[in-house]
């Protein structure tokens, strides 16, 4: 069984090359029944891989034109991704947030409370945090530039006006920093290391997080606070669609409304 409409969107002289790929039974039947069909469709699609390379190369593909023939190919055949379901954010409670920045403050290392701070003010990811540079930051705005953020986008995010004053003796204290946070080697911290810290700290705390944890802390603060709109968010948080934000709707359920399914409930008499 071929997709036959597949083939036609390939020059006649790649047909005899590109057929069987599009063939079930090229898919099933030319690996040993011995194999799982786990450790089967492995070495399929490797050998599928192997096959396509050498046709974009002999056609002379450019970046552009595999992006076409892949889009066309996958129209055709009816390839479709899975849907996937979507998973609330897991945030710190009130008090296992508030540990955790006592657990920092203990250790006494000021970069360090500067820049876990810094993360959950900004709700930055923490390739962000690296990359931002002391030409970066905006003190008197109270506003920080982020350079080729996710999706290759620049961005401004805010930080609290009462958090200037640190950064400000921060950057006076190193005035030849290249980097906001920079290691002793004078490069920029890297994501690894940043995880590295943060799970330190939360193993102290006792408290599960990871950077990330304190960006879903933030947008889940400030759906329930800031009283912003999507729109507003999304511009800070560098959201790509406003879709996303719902998530933290449901995360950020508010003690008003909370009270009020309490209340109803109450009338039911179950």
């Amino acid at each position: 069984m071929v997709c036959e409409n597949a083939k036609n969107n390939f020059p006649f002289w790649l047909v005899p090359e590109i057929e069987p790929m599009l063939s079930i039974q090229y898919v099933s039947g030319f690996v040993p029944n011995t194999l799982s069909y786990e450790a089967q469709m492995e070495k399929a699609k490797s050998e599928i891989v192997s096959q396509v390379s050498r046709i974009v190369r002999k056609a002379g593909l450019d970046y552009e034109g595999w992006r076409y023939v892949a889009k066309r190919v996958r129209s055709e055949c009816s390839l479709r991704p899975a849907k996937k379901g979507r998973r609330l954010p897991r945030v710190l409670n009130a008090d296992d947030f508030r540990l955790f920045y006592q657990t920092v403050d203990r250790a006494d290392d000021v970069q360090h409370s500067l820049m876990l701070r810094l993360l959950f003010m900004t709700a930055v990811r923490v390739s962000e945090l690296c990359g931002i540079q002391v030409v970066d930051i905006d003190l008197e705005n109270h506003k920080i530039r982020i350079n080729c953020g996710k999706g290759d986008k620049d961005r401004m995010v805010l930080f609290g006006k009462t958090f200037s004053t640190a950064l400000r003796t921060h950057i006076a204290a190193h005035p030849n920093n290249r980097w906001l946070f920079q290691t002793r080697r004078n490069t920029k911290y890297t994501t690894r290391r940043v995880q590295q810290i943060v799970k330190h700290y939360a193993e102290a705390a006792g408290v599960k997080a990871t950077p990330h944890t304190f960006r879903h802390q933030a947008i889940t603060w400030l759906t329930r606070h800031s009283g912003m709109a999507d729109a507003e968010l999304q511009l800070i948080t560098g959201h790509a669609r406003r879709e996303t934000l719902a998530i933290y709707q449901h995360v950020a359920l508010d003690s008003d409304l909370e009270a009020k399914y309490q209340e109803a409930m109450k009338k039911s008499d179950l």
